[in-house]
């Protein structure tokens, strides 16, 4: 079987004066990749890809330094580009609910779901083909994951995306069709679905 474990970030500190692609992880952030780690380890995860974007890379670093494994990246894997920046947080959430609902719909300069979504499975679709009955931790970010995650599961609760954690694992056969398998938090911590 190949499996992916799909592995949003854990938590990062936005900043101003940095580029959104070299936000780096808090020291909760840090701590939380080292708990990562377990959990992949659990997993029997044998390769790494990830995301350009610094703090997708730092969580998975602590597992890539038990298992002496390298990350892979690849940039298509990246978050998805909002274009704009809306800083009134009711016009913000009004929008990523648009997004959401509608696959085309984009602010300006920014990607829509569908765009993000083709590149994002041609990145799958290469990190599936190049570890053929592997387990791969792939590093990534919670607005393409939900995207991703909403066309593979029709049950998922409305607005699921304010639920998507930082970290959050969610673990895919890809030996065909991508099926969802499950979803691992931290300890304590609730998933998208009942357990």
């Amino acid at each position: 079987m190949t499996r992916i474990v799909l592995v949003r970030h854990a938590e990062a500190a936005p900043s101003g004066d940095l580029a959104r692609r070299d936000w780096p992880l808090t020291e909760t952030g840090r701590r939380q990749a080292a708990a990562v780690a377990s959990l992949l380890a659990e997993l029997g995860v044998e390769a790494l890809v990830s995301s350009p974007y610094l703090r997708a890379i730092d969580t998975l670093r602590p597992y890539a330094e038990r298992a002496s494994l390298e990350i892979g990246l690849d940039d298509d894997l990246r978050e998805r580009d909002l274009g704009a920046w809306l800083a009134d947080a009711d016009e913000l959430e009004r929008a990523i609910a648009r997004m959401h609902a509608e696959p085309d719909y984009r602010l300006e300069g920014g990607e829509s779901a569908r765009q993000c979504l083709a590149r994002f499975d041609a990145a799958l679709a290469r990190v599936a083909a190049a570890n053929r009955g592997r387990c791969v931790a792939v590093g990534s970010h919670g607005a393409i994951l939900s995207h991703f995650l909403a066309r593979h599961r029709t049950d998922l609760p409305q607005a699921f995306w304010r639920r998507i954690r930082n970290p959050h694992l969610f673990v895919f056969d890809f030996t065909g069709a991508p099926r969802w398998e499950g979803e691992r938090t931290l300890a304590g911590v609730e998933g998208l679905l009942p357990a």
